[in-house]
């Protein structure tokens, strides 16, 4: 899958550098630069890029509205995907308000940038479909192995109401990517997380969290009780305020109840 990119910035040696940058990632194509948000608005329109990458301050349009002006003018089926550049790292709230974003923080980096990239590949492959490798193909599930100390996270960044809150792994009953959005289902509420599935299954201690579907991780310390569904499915109910049901595929179900003791 080749992603085709739009860059967005009113500063030549920004554009070079995320070019450059860019350059290291065989899968990316630059298309074209824009130099303000009214230039951009008229170069997607054209171009039809699958990412934008958009400085969010410009002279004219900033970056944030000329995505709000993509928005208007284009169904969600062609939109493209947009990451905001920006050296001001309150811009993360706007970013996270507008769906279908990440951001930057200048000086941006090869490591920053790989984990951008990581998240637009999960939704493109979401929109058109994953490559063959998909790791839910047909093949002998695994285990999953811990991730490492350094990287297991006590709390996450989450986003509700306009806020990003610190939200505490403990309190999460499961995390779902819903129409291409990935959620933190919690006893006050569901929450928004910016990072795709897979980062979030990084950095989640394993046990409590385990994968049971594509779609789905669930911490164990919050199931109440597993229902034999079809196939060898099941559906795992969660106990208290959360009171989801979750799906549990056939490939996952073994390790499930091998780490319940059922």
């Amino acid at each position: 899958m080749t992603i085709r990119a739009l860059l967005v910035d009113d500063e030549p040696l920004a554009r070079r550098r995320l070019k450059r940058l860019l350059a290291e990632h065989t899968d990316v194509e630059v298309i074209g630069e824009a130099a303000d948000g009214d230039e951009a608005v008229h170069n997607v329109l054209e171009l039809q890029p699958d990412l934008v990458f958009l400085d969010v301050r410009m002279p004219g349009s900033t970056g944030i509205e000329a995505l709000e002006e993509m928005h208007r003018q284009l169904p969600d089926t062609v939109r493209p995907l947009a990451v905001f550049t920006t050296a001001y790292e309150e811009h993360a709230v706007e970013a996270f308000a507008l769906e279908g974003t990440d951001y930057l923080i200048k000086p941006i980096d090869q490591e920053q940038l790989t984990r951008a990239l990581r998240r637009a590949r999960e939704t493109l492959w979401t929109r058109r479909g994953r490559p063959a490798d998909d790791e839910e193909a047909e093949a002998p599930a695994t285990a999953t192995a811990p991730a490492p100390a350094s990287t297991v996270a006590a709390h996450v960044a989450a986003h509700r109401a306009g806020k990003i809150v610190n939200l505490a792994t403990e309190d999460i009953g499961c995390v779902a990517v819903e129409d291409t959005i990935t959620w933190a289902h919690t006893p006050q509420g569901k929450y928004r997380l910016k990072a795709a599935l897979h980062e979030i299954e990084e950095r989640l201690p394993s046990p409590p969290f385990v994968r049971v579907s594509r779609s789905t991780i669930i911490n164990l310390e919050w199931i109440d009780h597993l229902s034999p569904m079809y196939s060898g499915t099941y559906k795992a109910s969660l106990r208290g305020a959360i009171g989801l049901e979750v799906h549990v595929s056939r490939r996952r179900a073994r390790r499930l109840r091998e780490l319940l003791g059922w």
